[in-house]
């Protein structure tokens, strides 16, 4: 995850702590940023990148887990 810039890197952070599945609104008060419109969207962009990139999951539109496979997860190293 080292490889991963500080926010992207906060955002997986926040996501492998949560209990379940999160939205973009949870996540934003977590890594320090204002609760409005524009970090949201902002941070929903983050997060579907981490998707794209095989760091997350989004099985339902708008939640996001942590990948069971890819980048953050086949790594000996990784969390």
């Amino acid at each position: 995850m080292a490889m991963l810039p500080d926010v992207y890197r906060d955002i997986v952070e926040v996501v492998a702590d949560a209990p379940g599945p999160v939205q973009a609104k949870q996540i934003v008060p977590r890594i320090g940023l204002p609760t409005t419109t524009g970090k949201i969207e902002g941070t929903r962009s983050r997060l579907k990148r981490l998707v794209e990139r095989g760091w997350l999951e989004e099985n339902t539109p708008g939640q996001f887990t942590l990948a069971r496979r890819g980048p953050g997860r086949n790594r000996p190293n990784a969390q």
